[in-house]
């Protein structure tokens, strides 16, 4: 199991948070292309767009265009799109896998079109191919709650209801930002938070026997006083999978909250985790004869 960060970027009406993790520092040097075309799913260097966020962001300010008829109809939510970062830094392989207005989609996926090209993904001294993705929130007003909008899928299990800890006072009656002057933080790092998923996780013996595997994005509000509520599954897998994911991050203990201007805040935030399989999967079980 595998955790990888997110940093959160606005831009406008639209807010993107991009995947990304901890890069090793570059060497002046130009690095080899690798020949493979394969796909690396873990690279040492992940993909990033030139410049960093603060350029991400200008790219998308002056990119975006929210669509007239969606406007009128009041659209709005979560897209995200996965997309490989190919060996020149270019983008392709664009594939949906979280949907809102139809107009929504068509818009992301026109601004991921028209980024420059990225810097490629590094591998073992190697420039690769690499995958990612963008999540981008479609929002008509910047301090709009997120609760009339929530595109979550609380799951319906007993279980993961009691460790999602909705909380109907933050939603409802409180401001929710998606991007602050500080982000919200483990109090222990990205490393600790890894740790404490890779404890804390249970495979699930069902999906382990089927040999059931991947990645689920889920969602989730730091409190201005560091509490962790409203778990979601934006983008889920399989049910077990899912509802473990849940509860798992309902264990967590406070986190370091954002601030925006100076002020605690509560601030929604996305955190994929990886489900892989390292071992032969369980043989079914079956009934004893009689």
């Amino acid at each position: 199991m595998d955790l990888r960060r997110f940093f959160i970027v606005s831009a406008l009406s639209v807010f993107i948070g991009m995947l990304t993790g901890t890069s090793l520092p570059l060497t002046a040097q130009n690095p080899p292309v690798s020949n493979s075309d394969k796909i690396i799913e873990e690279p040492d260097i992940v993909p990033m767009y030139v410049g960093g966020t603060a350029e991400m962001h200008r790219f998308i300010s002056n990119t975006l265009s929210y669509p007239a008829d969606a406007v009128a109809r009041d659209a709005q939510g979560l897209v995200v799109y996965t997309f490989v970062v190919e060996k020149d830094g270019t983008l392709s392989n664009f594939n949906i896998i979280h949907r809102a207005d139809s107009l929504l989609n068509k818009e992301a996926l026109r601004i991921l079109q028209n980024m420059p090209p990225w810097r490629p993904a590094r591998y073992k001294g190697e420039i690769v191919r690499s995958e990612t993705y963008v999540p981008m929130y479609f929002r008509l007003n910047k301090n709009a709650r997120v609760a009339s909008k929530s595109t979550g899928q609380p799951s319906s299990s007993a279980t993961a209801k009691a460790y999602a800890k909705t909380d109907k006072e933050i939603i409802e009656n409180q401001e929710i930002y998606t991007i602050v002057d500080k982000m919200p933080r483990y109090a222990h790092g990205e490393t600790g938070l890894g740790d404490f998923i890779s404890h804390n996780i249970r495979y699930p013996r069902e999906a382990l026997q089927e040999g059931i595997q991947g990645r689920i994005l889920c969602s989730f509000i730091v409190a201005a006083d560091g509490s962790v509520s409203n778990i979601e599954v934006v983008d889920g897998l399989n049910p077990l999978l899912n509802d473990e994911a849940v509860r798992v991050l309902g264990l967590m203990p406070k986190w370091i909250p954002g601030e925006n201007g100076g002020e605690k805040v509560n601030v929604k935030c996305l955190l994929p985790i990886d489900f892989a399989i390292d071992e032969d999967p369980i043989p079914p079980l079956t009934q004893s004869r009689p």
